[in-house]
């Protein structure tokens, strides 16, 4: 299975469940094989020192410190790890198991994938993953799973410019550059890209998602605009005036008054 198709199956809903998170610890020269006994679950693993898989069929793939590779349940492999002289390795592992809306458990193919390459972001996810889970704290654990899946396949709800990622983080501090980066774009075609798929160039679309939730807020009567300015995350209580007025044709005060007519 190619990346390409776990984000096919990503884009509709899905659960998981059996989830279980740990730091492993391994001496270097370990060997760890799979091949009489296949994976019997799914699993993400971080690597944070070198490793290599060796495959059924003679390939191997090298793996550095901070890849992160999904091991599909039924997998056959043998990893050897390496770590400085004298020390241990302590890659982190989710296993998890993965069904449709219906209960039936989701393939994910029989090959070791390397997913990408942390900068650091997804460690602390696992870390996170991995003290719910010595708390006992399921549904805490499942939702920060969740939200890693959610960072591994970004362009989701099959669009190519990150418009569902977008509809989840608006009120995050959003770019246009990192969003072309997270679509694997130049900034000049994310644009154009976006334009075509919604009418509306980025900037628009993002500041259309944050003037629809300052009214949704502003309805409640008791929350003040630069809260909402904050909480949306504008630069500064002008533009967001600035803003709402663009869009709605009033400022913030006035729709409000114009609630209570």
């Amino acid at each position: 299975m190619t990346f390409e198709k776990l984000n096919e199956t990503f884009t509709t809903d899905f659960n998981l469940d059996k989830i279980v998170a740990a730091q492993q610890s391994w001496h270097s020269g370990a060997r760890f094989s799979r091949l009489e006994r296949p994976r019997s679950s799914h699993g993400l693993f971080l690597l944070t020192d070198p490793a290599v898989y060796e495959f059924t069929d003679g390939t191997t793939m090298q793996v550095v410190p901070g890849d992160l590779l999904l091991l599909p349940k039924g997998a056959r492999y043998v990893t050897q790890f390496s770590a400085p002289p004298e020390k241990q390795t302590h890659p982190l592992m989710i296993n998890f198991r993965l069904t449709d809306m219906d209960g039936n458990e989701i393939y994910l193919g029989d090959r070791v994938l390397r997913l990408c390459h942390d900068n650091g972001e997804k460690r602390a996810m696992f870390m996170s993953a991995v003290q719910l889970y010595i708390n006992t704290a399921p549904a805490k654990l499942k939702s920060q799973v969740f939200a890693l899946f959610g960072d591994l396949f970004p362009i989701a709800d099959a669009d190519e410019c990150c418009i569902g990622y977008i509809g989840r983080h608006y009120t995050d501090d959003l770019s246009i550059p990192a969003l072309a980066q997270r679509c694997a774009v130049s900034e000049t075609v994310y644009r154009k890209r976006f334009k075509q798929l919604t009418g509306q160039s980025p900037v628009r679309y993002i500041n259309k998602l944050k003037i629809d939730k300052a009214c949704e807020m502003l309805q409640s009567g008791d929350i003040p605009p630069r809260q909402i300015s904050d909480f949306l995350n504008f630069y500064s209580l002008p533009y967001f005036y600035k803003v709402f007025k663009e869009h709605m044709g009033v400022t913030p005060n006035q729709y409000r008054d114009q609630l209570g007519e």
